[in-house]
């Protein structure tokens, strides 16, 4: 097992479906559904709108309509509620209609106190993102074979930059829709960047001033559900718009606030002085810098555009001592600034894959970072366990834009280098079966910083269930001391771990027999990884930009009473996907296995893995998974007279 660090969130710019205000007709609404031993899937769009309507200036309005046919109990628990997210301050959010329409035709429209608004998570998180609320549908009398039928419209007061429109609407083709529609009207002089794929429909009619386009989408047949799939907006049915040319452009509308919120005040320059006392060098003031945040700026876990695109001042974060990525991104940049070093918020795309979207949506990145150039430097003060100049893995490999001059880039692939470990496990067995022995640990910087984050919730009264979970998960009963390496919150120093065991009765020697290389303790084992293949198929595209190198070494010493007849022989598998060995050694009574694993990008770090690229990595897996079924056979074979 790769010991990676916990990745940031998945993008968040996939659309929930959206609808506009058409009337159910009276036979869907009445249908029952017919009895089945097993639901095809969950729920069915039985009728999907969208609609907006631009205005000279990038305010919209959006009419949303959705007849959504449940057809389990599962799809009851999905759809019970619905939750509308909007901002007090920039838009309107108003629920036209709401009901319900059971298997026998009887309507049952939502109670008006069943339709509130509530705090968004935003909100509850700090008070400075006050103004973000969500509207919340309970849906009654909800069972399999209903309807739930809701519209609403929503009008947009102020767009999120300057003369920008854009709209992003995806169906799933893991989903059934049976009429989905989607309509963009606006002025014909507004500049409109359009990028559709798998919709029928698309062009534009223009009426007088207006120009509008209508796409359609139909689906009978749903995907099974797959083990892996990227985005659907990276490959499944979509239509996108933007006003904007691209994403330099919408990189320096971004920076116009974020560039004010960043001012050095009295107050922020007094504090990068209190931070930097004594230090010397700009590198080190900038480290010294960066770790201040990272440790006392609390970090309130928002998507990128849940707590809106403009960020707070430098003085009220300061003040405050939390706030969001975008926050976290102008504190770093007045402190570096108030010490003359120049810095450039970058959004980023973090936890998905590396492309781009067609048009320029901000619904792309879902976070953002910084960049310092002086340095050629990409730091995520949101993570407080990644070192000066470390990056958590979701931050790798991912498209960016540096928002100061619109420039677009990459962050430093997630490749073996960065992504690596190395476990070494010793077992020292006895004449009894019993064995004492130790695991350590090496492991680069993407595992380090989740590591960090794990052992830093360790203290003295949770120890021993973590050593005891240790030997649980390796299948042994006894005893275990955990040692870390280093102080998990202190970013000046490395940090790993060991861990030291004694376990009872782990094998029977009084007896010939074959043993395959026990579960190293106090770790994860490569020889799992093949269980996320299992699927023989996956029909989708995929992420596979990420690479990694694990190495598994094994030190077996057996007592010597104990005949060794046979150690497996070596292994070596390969492929686009990645390669795999498996090499035995025998010294006396000492047995030495050392596994290696490394993975690679089929296509390269910039590109997603096809549907037939899943079979490279399955074939890879099995490899591993043969691999650790060897045997060490041992014991008197003699046939015994």
């Amino acid at each position: 097992m790769t010991i990676r660090s916990a990745c940031l969130v998945l993008l968040s710019c996939l659309c929930l479906p959206a609808f506009s205000q058409a009337r159910l007709a009276p036979a869907a609404a009445t249908a029952p559904v017919a009895n089945v031993k097993e639901a095809a899937n969950n729920a069915s769009h039985v009728r999907y709108r969208a609609d907006y309507v631009v205005e000279a200036d990038a305010t919209y309005t959006e009419t949303d309509y959705n007849d959504i046919l449940v057809k389990t109990k599962t799809g009851v628990d999905a759809y019970s509620q619905v939750r509308l997210n909007y901002s007090s301050k920039h838009e309107t959010l108003d629920v036209l209609e709401a009901y319900t329409v059971g298997p026998d035709g009887h309507r049952r429209d939502v109670p008006k106190d069943k339709i509130y608004s509530q705090e968004s998570y935003s909100s509850v998180s700090g008070p400075m993102y006050a103004d973000f609320k969500v509207k919340v549908i309970v849906f009654p009398d909800l069972a399999p074979g209903s309807h739930l039928v809701y519209s609403f419209r929503k009008h947009v007061l102020h767009p999120t930059f300057r003369n920008y429109f854009r709209l992003l609407e995806t169906f799933t083709p893991f989903e059934e829709f049976d009429d989905a529609e989607v309509t963009l009207q606006a002025p014909s002089g507004m500049p409109m960047h359009l990028f559709t794929r798998d919709v029928q429909g698309g062009k534009p009619v223009v009426a007088g001033d207006r120009t509008t386009w209508r796409w359609q989408y139909r689906r009978t047949e749903p995907l099974k559900a797959q083990t892996f799939a990227a985005e659907t907006w990276a490959y499944g049915p979509v239509v996108m718009a933007s006003t904007y040319s691209g994403f330099a452009e919408l990189g320096r509308a971004y920076d116009i606030k974020a560039k004010a919120a960043a001012e050095v005040t009295p107050d922020i320059r007094k504090q990068a002085d209190t931070i930097t006392q004594g230090i010397g060098g700009r590198r080190e003031q900038a480290q010294a810098i960066y770790e201040w945040v990272a440790k006392n700026i609390r970090y309130v876990a928002i998507y990128l555009g849940n707590g809106g695109y403009e960020p707070n001042s430098a003085d009220s974060i300061l003040a405050n001592r939390y706030g969001d990525c975008k926050d976290h991104t102008v504190i770093l940049e007045a402190l570096l600034a108030a010490k003359g070093i120049p810095s450039s918020p970058v959004l980023i795309g973090a936890g998905g894959g590396p492309e781009w979207s067609q048009v320029a949506l901000v619904e792309r990145f879902n976070h953002a970072i910084t960049y310092v150039p002086e340095f050629d430097l990409y730091l995520d003060s949101t993570s407080p366990y990644a070192r000066f100049g470390q990056l958590p893995g979701g931050d790798l490999g991912k498209p960016v834009v540096h928002t100061r001059d619109g420039r677009l880039a990459y962050t430093p692939d997630n490749n073996a280098e960065r992504n690596f470990s190395h476990v070494t496990t010793t077992f020292r067995y006895d004449a009894a079966g019993n064995a004492k022995g130790e695991t350590a640990i090496e492991i680069g910087p993407v595992g380090e910083i989740g590591l960090r984050g794990g052992f830093a919730q360790v203290n003295a009264q949770v120890r021993s269930m973590v050593e005891q979970s240790f030997l649980g998960r390796a299948g042994l009963i006894g005893s275990g001391k955990l040692e870390l390496h280093g102080d998990a919150t202190d970013l000046r120093q490395p940090f790993d771990y060991g861990f030291e065991f004694a376990a009872d009765d782990v094998i029977d020697f009084s007896v010939p027999g074959g043993m395959t290389l026990p579960l190293p303790p106090g770790s994860g084992s490569l020889r799992n990884n093949y269980q996320r293949y299992a699927n023989p198929t996956n029909e989708v595209p995929f992420h596979c930009s990420d690479e990694s190198r694990e190495e598994e070494t094994y030190v077996l010493e057996f007592p010597a009473a104990v005949k060794l007849d046979a150690i497996p022989k070596n292994v070596e598998f390969h492929n686009a996907a990645g390669q795999y060995s498996a090499r035995w050694q025998r010294d006396g009574q000492k047995v030495t296995a050392v596994h290696v694993l490394q993975m690679k990008s089929v296509h390269g770090a910039r590109a997603l893995c096809q549907p037939q690229d899943y079979a490279l990595y399955r074939a890879l897996m099995q490899a591993v998974r043969r691999g650790f079924r060897a045997q060490v056979v041992y014991g008197d074979l003699a046939p015994q007279h």
